[in-house]
């Protein structure tokens, strides 16, 4: 027998089970096609965008495609984390639930720190979180909340691992001496991020200098001039001046 369904005469003499062919084809086409180019997705039917397998396999080639996703599979956690591990940014396309799932938002900041712009509050406020966030790059610390920039135990913890991690904290904390310390101890550029008062401290200014000369040039203008503290500069880093 016969079929012109694909010209679009769907005779009534169709049995139930050819329909399921086009229908076959139509997904193994869009499989194939999302597998190149999964921003192809956007291109594709509701119900391909509501096809877990589908969206899977888009994301896995391009996790961005996860915005073209049905709001369902948006939700999908094993969607999601397909999607973010291959681009840390579709976490901005996961539903708000997700944005606060604290496994998913760190393999997205692993995949790019910059993702974590997108976590929720809930997380970013997070110290045991962001700690762990901090190990990508000092740079997450941007998306900190303002308590835990200026909660002294974290940022003690922050800047012995990272001293340049300075550059968040609270004003208030840049005037810490022990914080500071601690900081230009592990990075003696985080002097640059030092209250100017303890940019004048000569102990500070010393031990920044014994980590990195090159952090003469944020020390106060008056040790700039200091002879021992220029020595102390050249000893670590020749190249100083």
């Amino acid at each position: 027998r016969r079929h012109t369904r694909l010209q679009g005469d769907w005779s009534s003499d169709v049995c139930s089970s050819d329909l399921l062919v086009p229908i076959d084809n139509i997904k193994r086409a869009t499989l194939r096609d999302v597998s190149e180019n999964g921003f192809h997705l956007q291109y594709m039917s509701e119900a391909m965008k509501g096809d877990r397998y589908v969206v899977m396999t888009a994301v896995t080639q391009n996790g961005g495609a996860l915005q073209f996703a049905s709001t369902d599979l948006q939700n999908d956690p094993e969607v999601v984390m397909e999607a973010v591990k291959q681009n840390g940014f579709a976490l901005l396309y996961a539903s708000e639930e997700l944005t606060r799932d604290r496994e998913l938002v760190m393999a997205a900041v692993r995949q790019n720190w910059n993702a974590l712009k997108y976590a929720s509050a809930e997380l970013t406020g997070d110290g045991k979180f962001m700690m762990e966030a901090l190990k990508q790059s000092r740079f997450v610390l941007r998306y900190a909340s303002e308590v835990l920039k200026g909660n002294r135990e974290f940022m003690m913890a922050a800047v012995q691992h990272r001293g340049s991690a300075l550059q968040y904290a609270s004003e208030a904390l840049t005037r810490d001496r022990e914080v500071v310390m601690e900081a230009v101890k592990q990075n003696g550029l985080a002097l640059k991020h030092a209250s100017e008062e303890l940019r004048r401290d000569r102990d500070i200014v010393m031990a920044a200098l014994q980590q990195d000369g090159s952090a003469l040039e944020f020390a106060s203008e008056e040790l700039r001039r200091d002879r021992d503290i220029v020595m102390a500069a050249l000893q670590q880093d020749g190249s100083a001046l």
